[in-house]
């Protein structure tokens, strides 16, 4: 069974946006990307989006969390998604790198 996809049901699994647009955050599996892919991510994301900042907390063995904070107040549902997204796409572009 196909489930077709809406905006209503876009799978954010591993985001989530605070409902007050303060942060995002992306839970990450560290079995899938080892600990220097996701900082290399985080910080070619920084690079590129200079108006929020980041965090990183977590258990290395079972799930790291990485918390993008707008310096600017808050951030929309929308612009906080968009920066989960291109994080998760700079994972797998980085992982790809070695």
């Amino acid at each position: 069974m196909r489930i077709k996809m809406t905006e209503e049901r876009i799978d954010t699994n591993n985001i989530y946006v605070d409902e007050r647009g303060v942060f995002v955050s992306i839970r990450v599996n560290p079995k899938l990307y080892k600990k220097h892919v996701i900082m290399r991510a985080a910080d070619d994301l920084l690079h590129e989006e200079k108006d929020i900042d980041v965090v990183i907390t977590g258990d290395p063995e079972t799930e790291i969390i990485v918390k993008f904070i707008p310096k600017e107040g808050r951030g929309s549902k929308e612009e906080l998604l968009r920066i989960a997204y291109s994080f998760n796409s700079l994972l797998v572009a980085t992982s790809g790198k070695g």
